[in-house]
């Protein structure tokens, strides 16, 4: 019985604990040249790397590390002066609303009184202005329709045909009003027959006005990234336009919304959303 408690008492020694561990965890003052990255907390770069050029280093990126601090100053004061004139705002605002919309419900209860509210503003508005809105409307529509008419709309080819339309017409009435005034002239042996068919009745006008050489029309207006007449001063290449969008990832130019050039060849054309990085909309 006595050696049975002897083996349960017995003492044994335990393994010797020590403080650090191996070499790249001692604490130290400074980072060493290799593998400096498994002594710091969170990815970093050395003060070397980070203050003057590098190698692999783009020179816009030196030029945004010496002028962040006057960046961070910059917005964080925009910042600091936009939320202190919202709180001066918001805070008589937020203090009646919880004076006289005290709890969850109340205030509930009041954005949807408030919506309800704009809606029924707008309609008060919208029906006191929807006639006239109407009317103007409409005479911006009958002054589109009396341009359409006027041919201000025509390319030039149209234009080319109504001319030549109207010359066709023009030939045709004064050749058959030629046929029959000398016919009458001849019938009767006068030359007084033939001078009446000249009279021109002012109730009946064959020609409203006398054609105009040059048609002011929307096509004649100087337009286009390339036309010269479209451009008072020229522009410096760092202002001017991508030839491309490369760096969209996609295939094609920038196109040209005023010449009507869409900026993706015709497979993708019709299918642009499923080809697109970015989307951009289509011209007309």
């Amino acid at each position: 019985m006595a050696l049975r408690t002897a083996q349960a008492l017995r003492f044994r020694v335990a393994r010797v604990l020590r403080a650090g561990g191996a070499d790249d965890a001692k604490p130290r003052w400074t980072l060493p040249e290799a593998d400096y990255h498994k002594y710091t907390y969170q990815p970093s770069i050395p003060d070397k790397h980070f203050n003057i050029g590098h190698w692999n280093y783009a020179p816009i990126t030196m030029w945004l590390r010496a002028r962040r601090p006057a960046m961070e100053r910059v917005l964080g004061d925009v910042y600091s002066t936009l939320t202190a004139t919202g709180s001066a705002i918001g805070s008589p605002i937020q203090a009646n609303v919880d004076a006289n919309l005290p709890g969850f419900g109340y205030k509930f209860l009041g954005f949807v009184g408030a919506l309800i509210g704009y809606n029924l503003a707008v309609m008060y508005v919208q029906s006191r202005t929807e006639a006239w809105m109407f009317l103007e409307k409409m005479r911006l529509y009958a002054l589109g329709d009396e341009l359409v008419h006027q041919g201000f709309f025509m390319s030039d080819a149209e234009d080319s045909d109504t001319r030549h339309h109207k010359y066709d017409h023009d030939v045709e009435r004064l050749n058959a009003l030629w046929e029959e005034a000398l016919s009458d002239a001849t019938q009767a042996r006068s030359f007084d027959k033939l001078c009446e068919h000249l009279a021109v009745d002012p109730a009946k006008m064959p020609i409203k006005d006398l054609p105009s050489p040059i048609s002011w029309r929307f096509s004649m207006m100087p337009y286009g990234r390339d036309d010269p007449d479209a451009k008072t001063f020229s522009f410096a290449p760092v202002d001017s336009p991508a030839g491309s969008n490369y760096f969209l990832l996609d295939m094609g130019d920038a196109g040209d919304y005023i010449d009507r050039q869409d900026n993706k060849p015709n497979p993708i054309r019709k299918g642009r959303h499923m080809y697109t990085a970015s989307y951009m909309p289509p011209t007309k």
